[in-house]
């Protein structure tokens, strides 16, 4: 099975994408185009016939769509189909936030289990419908401020372990300036690869590590 694309010509063309079964952690600060390497990771997927399931921790779903679509990017066709979200935002400021054919609507960052749950029984669908899957999450931090980090760490262990059995790729998005380096150090650890990306005078730039084809120096990501 070939790698998955990311869109970028810049970053495919020097690592080939992203391997499946893989867990990716993206690090960067707000302004380093984190969003716009997953809104664009997610356009390349679904045209792939790959399947997300985007778990979101810092606004609610409708506010997604709308991102989605001020970028130019339609969801519509494949939402319910081929794109679900776990949406752990929105109960907390609207409790009576129900559920759709395409978002489920989770009781908040505190709930890992039924985090959890819920994302297994997503994963296990799309997998009954034999759809190579990536597993989202935007974003870590807000998990990480709600929780106690050490049971953050095994959450992630465990979700990732039955993400590899299963054949998922998981990607994590972390704000690298709300959390310690200890923490950093940690969640990088947890994961097979990390990729840094960063503005620099108006342009994007990434690197990444723990991949057969690294980029250790910053390359502008295009």
């Amino acid at each position: 099975m070939e790698a998955i694309q990311t869109g970028f010509k810049s970053f495919d063309g020097l690592t080939g994408g992203l391997d499946y079964r893989k867990v990716y952690s993206l690090f960067g600060d707000k302004e380093s185009g984190k969003e716009q390497f997953i809104y664009k990771l997610v356009q390349s997927a679904l045209s792939a016939k790959i399947a997300i399931v985007y778990t979101l921790t810092s606004k609610s779903y409708s506010d997604l769509i709308s991102e989605f679509n001020s970028r130019g990017i339609n969801i519509n066709p494949y939402l319910g189909n081929s794109f679900k979200i776990l949406d752990d935002f929105s109960r907390t400021n609207s409790p009576s936030a129900t559920d759709n054919s395409y978002a489920k609507i989770l009781n908040g960052p505190l709930d890992l289990t039924g985090l959890s749950v819920s994302l297994s029984t997503v994963n296990g669908d799309f997998i009954k419908d034999a759809k190579p899957v990536i597993n989202i999450f935007d974003n870590l931090s807000n998990l990480l401020m709600y929780n106690n980090p050490v049971t953050v760490y095994r959450f992630l262990q465990f979700i990732c372990g039955k993400a590899k059995l299963a054949g998922i790729t998981t990607l994590f998005s972390v704000d690298t300036a709300m959390h310690t380096p200890d923490i950093i150090e940690t969640i990088k650890n947890l994961s097979d690869a990390v990729i840094d990306l960063k503005l620099d005078n108006g342009k994007r730039y990434f690197k990444i590590s723990g991949v057969s084809k690294e980029v250790l120096e910053f390359k502008e990501l295009e």
